[in-house]
């Protein structure tokens, strides 16, 4: 009976103690594991003091804490670049990019396109945007819609307002035929005629 009752008060009292927590650390890697991420995002991006960028994307990471800080848009972006007076100057559009914060270097991939204020498109499925050197380049095929005319080739680089452009490699040089041109969402792309020399 004195052995019951002894065991009953020792469980009482064990049950009367406080919990006791124990912390863990659980380190996470900084490369791996975003800082912040956000989605559904229209933000404006500064630049000296001046709005120059409005960036819209469904999925935003940011890796601020990482060795080689950077972004990641998985889901795709959207950025339109402003002048002085807040009028849009490019538009980019693509499937998922990659900015490389200390380098201020975007890699865009995936149906990437490019438009500039006078209309000007540029498609490609990658492509480099040197924010300091004010260029974009790629060795990627690049199809080139400008003034009435359709270029392509390889090697592309222009300055990141499309005004001035070369192409290391050019493939076909021809005029734009609206009866050739794939109906919006067809998922048809003309192929080139013969090239112009």
């Amino acid at each position: 009976m004195h052995i019951v009752l002894a065991v009953v008060l020792l469980t009482a009292i064990g049950g009367c103690k406080e919990d006791s927590t124990t912390m863990v650390d659980h380190p996470t890697d900084p490369d791996v594991v975003p800082t912040m991420t956000t989605t559904d995002v229209e933000t404006v991006i500064s630049d000296s003091g001046h709005t120059r960028y409005r960036i819209a994307t469904k999925l935003w990471n940011m890796y601020e804490e990482a060795r080689e800080p950077h972004w990641t848009f998985p889901k795709g972006v959207t950025c339109e670049e402003l002048d002085d007076n807040y009028q849009r100057v490019s538009t980019i559009k693509c499937d998922s990019a990659y900015f490389d914060k200390n380098k201020s270097l975007w890699t865009l991939t995936g149906n990437v396109r490019i438009t500039n204020v006078k209309n000007d498109v540029v498609l490609t499925d990658e492509l480099m945007w040197d924010q300091q050197g004010h260029r974009m380049y790629s060795d990627a095929f690049i199809h080139i819609e400008k003034q009435g005319r359709i270029i392509e080739g390889y090697g592309y680089e222009s300055n990141e307002r499309l005004t001035t452009y070369q192409l290391r490699q050019v493939e076909a040089i021809f005029p734009i035929d609206e009866s050739r041109m794939p109906h919006p969402g067809s998922g048809n792309t003309p192929r080139a005629p013969q090239v112009i020399q």
